[in-house]
C-alpha cells in the first residue's frame, strides 16, 4: 500500500471515530470560566424610615419596624431611622439623603425605603398596627430571597483623638476607625456602584432605635469586574464620649455599611458592624 493511501485511511478513520463520540473537529472547545471566586452569601435588607418628631402617623411605622428589626437581627435586616425637618435629632446628612431619594417628588413621613430606591413604601398601609406589621414584613422576606452579588467585611478600630492629648485635656476622646473591603461574588461585571456608611445612636425613647448623626461621603467604586475587591477606610464625625459622661455603660453607637448604585439609587448589600 502506497504512503498516500495510508495517510488518507488513517485520516478517515480519525473523522469516523470523532463522529462516534459526538465531537467535532471543526467546533471549537468552550473551557469553563473559572468561578473559585463564587459565594453563597446571604443578602442583608437596609430599610431606611424616615420620621419627624410630631408626626402622628410615624409611631404606627416605629413599633412595626423596630420589632421586625429585633425579630430578625442584623445579619438579615438592619433598620436605620433618619429624622427631617428640623426636629432636634435630624442632620444635615439626613435631610440631603432624602432629598436625592425624592428629589421634586411627594414628600412626607413617615417614609419607608427598602434597599434604597428598591422598593419604597410612604406612609401607612392601614390604621391597624397588625397590617402594617404585615405589609412591612412581606416587604422585607421578599428582599431577603434576592441573592447577593456582593460581599462585605470590615471592622471597627478605637483610636485617640492625637487633637485631645494636649496638657489642658485631662480625658481622651476616641475615634473610630473602619476599614473593610467589599467584594464582587458574581460572575457579571459591576458599575455605578459607591460604599457608604452610616453612624447611628441608642436613644430611651420610641422612635430612636438607631437614629443617625453621621452619614459618610460615597467613595466610589471603579467597575467591578467579577472576583475584585475594593478596600474602603472611613472615620466617623461622631466619637466615643470620655468615660465620665458614660453612665457605668458603653455609649452605644450603631455602625452600618453599604454598597448603593448611585445611578437607581438601589442598595446591593449591607453590613451591619458589632
Amino acid at each position: 500500500m502506497k504512503m498516500k493511501e495510508k495517510i488518507f485511511i488513517f485520516i478517515v478513520l480519525i473523522i469516523f471515530l470523532l463522529t462516534l463520540s459526538g465531537n467535532n473537529i471543526l467546533t471549537p472547545r468552550v473551557f469553563a470560566q473559572n468561578t473559585d471566586f463564587l459565594k453563597n452569601v446571604p443578602h442583608t435588607v437596609l430599610v431606611e424610615l424616615f420620621v419627624q418628631e410630631g408626626c402622628l402617623t410615624c409611631p404606627t411605622a416605629e413599633f412595626c419596624l423596630e420589632d421586625l428589626a429585633w425579630e430578625y437581627g442584623t445579619s438579615k435586616f438592619i433598620l436605620v431611622q433618619e429624622h427631617l425637618w428640623g426636629d432636634s435629632y435630624d442632620t444635615p446628612e439626613t435631610n440631603a439623603r432624602y432629598n436625592w431619594y425624592v428629589g421634586d417628588g411627594k414628600k412626607g413621613t413617615p417614609d419607608v425605603f427598602i434597599d434604597g430606591l428598591t422598593k419604597r413604601l410612604q406612609g401607612l398601609a392601614c390604621d391597624c398596627v397588625e397590617g402594617n406589621y404585615e405589609c412591612y414584613k412581606d416587604a422585607i422576606d421578599e428582599e431577603l430571597t434576592r441573592p447577593s452579588l456582593l460581599e462585605i467585611s470590615a471592622s471597627k478600630t478605637p483610636h485617640p483623638d492625637p487633637l485631645s492629648q494636649g496638657e489642658l485635656i485631662e480625658e481622651k476622646v476616641v475615634n473610630i476607625i473602619i476599614e473593610g473591603t467589599v467584594k464582587n461574588i458574581s460572575d457579571t461585571t459591576l458599575k455605578d456602584l459607591a460604599v457608604c456608611g452610616m453612624v447611628g445612636k441608642e436613644g430611651d425613647e420610641p422612635g430612636l432605635h438607631n437614629y443617625i448623626q453621621d452619614i459618610f461621603p460615597f467613595q466610589d467604586m471603579p467597575p467591578f469586574l467579577p472576583g475584585a475587591a475594593f478596600s474602603f477606610k472611613f472615620v466617623p464625625e461622631i466619637p466615643l464620649a470620655p468615660e465620665s459622661e458614660i453612665d457605668e455603660e458603653e455609649e452605644i453607637l450603631h455602625l452600618v455599611i453599604f454598597v448603593q448604585n448611585t445611578e437607581t439609587k438601589e442598595v446591593l448589600q449591607a453590613l451591619y458592624i458589632e
